[in-house]
């Protein structure tokens, strides 16, 4: 499963996500705001989806103006490894090395720059379908789910 939190800045290209995710057979939850309502409280859905993506299996895909925020908010929970991602191969690396479960992008805001929807979308199918090495990089993996 899936699990999307954004806040209002993300609403619009979350949009894309879930089409695309739904085109592309996999089944997601909304947690985060589903309307353009300026609100600043990204992070109480970063929480809630967090616990969810915590289970094993599940990822989640975070949006705020810049990305900043929610990948912040979502490296607070244990169990979490949040990449903020802007480019395929940031996607790729923190999947097949550090088993990152989130992948979180700027949505834009006015006034920053706006990052591209099929760019994020080659970075999200990337994320979702690049397995875990394993092997000398468990340790690492575990290091983060247990010290932090």
């Amino acid at each position: 499963m899936i699990y999307l939190a954004c806040d209002h800045n993300g609403v619009e290209k979350m949009k894309y996500v879930k089409k695309w995710l739904t085109e592309n057979g996999f089944e997601w939850e909304s947690v985060g705001a589903d309307v353009y309502d300026k609100t600043d409280n990204y992070v109480t859905y970063v929480l809630k989806a967090n616990e969810l993506v915590k289970k094993e299996g599940n990822f989640g895909i975070y949006m705020c103006g810049t990305g900043i925020g929610v990948s912040m908010a979502a490296n607070r929970t244990k169990g979490i490894r949040a990449v903020l991602c802007n480019m395929e191969e940031t996607a790729y690396f923190s999947r097949l090395h550090n088993n990152a479960n989130v992948i979180c992008f700027s949505a834009g805001y006015e006034g920053y720059p706006r990052f591209c929807k099929q760019k994020m979308m080659r970075c999200i199918k990337t994320f979702i379908t690049t397995k875990f090495e394993g092997g000398r990089h468990i340790a690492r993996v575990v290091d983060l789910d247990e010290k932090f």
